[in-house]
């Protein structure tokens, strides 16, 4: 069975999308079988992140409403990667137990399986928390971002993941600015969030315009050597953390 990660934030705006596709190219390029949900209606952009848009035919609702089989529904972004898209609403009749079923149908197709969900603690959370066995939150240095953070946190509590299976990533993170307390410095993050750490994205101004034109940053820049160690950990593997 697949292992089922919830990529959540309490605010919109941290890159929480970005780093999700980021996750599935690196779990992709070592090996794994990945399948990336979207599950941000109206605001899912994981396709033009991933350069796939023209070829998003049928959403996970189709695979609910039973318009399509779950197969049609996938988009194949590269060699082990696809992406399962978001409709751009979900009807009021749509219930928690609909979701898991389409997670459940591809449980023993991938190896893992990252489900992004849409910033906030509205029902877009319980609905996508109750399909998933942990958690990762991404959250900026700022007051604002990690109380939200904090705030989703506790609500995936009430939905089934247990405090011991979330994590956070500090992303966007500028160490000259957390020193001149401009930022909370990463114990300020890690405490005022709540949740245990696993990893820090420094800022690069160049990533937000390569997320919407596809465009891979090099292997050796700060970003993807962050995400690759984040993914080493998410993994089991012991890899120091490094700011």
């Amino acid at each position: 069975m697949a292992e089922k990660i919830l990529i959540a934030s309490g605010k919109g705006g941290v890159g929480k999308s970005t780093v999700t596709s980021f996750f599935g190219r690196e779990f992709a390029v070592r090996g794994s079988k990945v399948l990336l949900i979207d599950a941000d209606p109206g605001l899912g952009a994981l396709d033009i992140m991933l350069g796939v848009q023209d070829r998003v035919m049928n959403t996970w609702l189709d695979v609910v409403c039973e318009n399509c089989e779950g197969e049609n529904a996938l988009v194949e972004v590269a060699s082990g990667l696809f992406l399962l898209p978001s409709p751009s609403v979900y009807p009021d009749e749509l219930t928690d137990e609909d979701f898991r079923n389409v997670v459940s149908y591809f449980d023993n197709k991938f190896d893992i399986i990252f489900i992004d969900a849409s910033a906030g603690i509205d029902r877009n959370l319980e609905i996508t928390a109750g399909a998933a066995d942990r958690a990762v939150f991404v959250a900026t240095a700022d007051e604002v971002s990690v109380r939200c953070a904090a705030a989703a946190a506790r609500e995936s509590e009430n939905y089934g993941i247990e405090r011991k299976d979330m994590r956070l990533v500090i992303n966007r993170f500028e160490k000259k600015a957390a020193i001149k307390s401009k930022l909370l410095n990463v114990d300020g993050v890690i405490d005022k969030s709540g949740v245990m750490l696993l990893g820090i994205i420094p800022e690069d101004k160049k990533i937000p315009f390569m997320s919407v034109t596809s465009v891979m940053p090099k292997k050796k820049s700060p970003f993807i050597k962050a995400v690759g160690r984040i993914t080493g950990r998410i993994n089991g593997e012991y890899i120091p953390l490094e700011i």
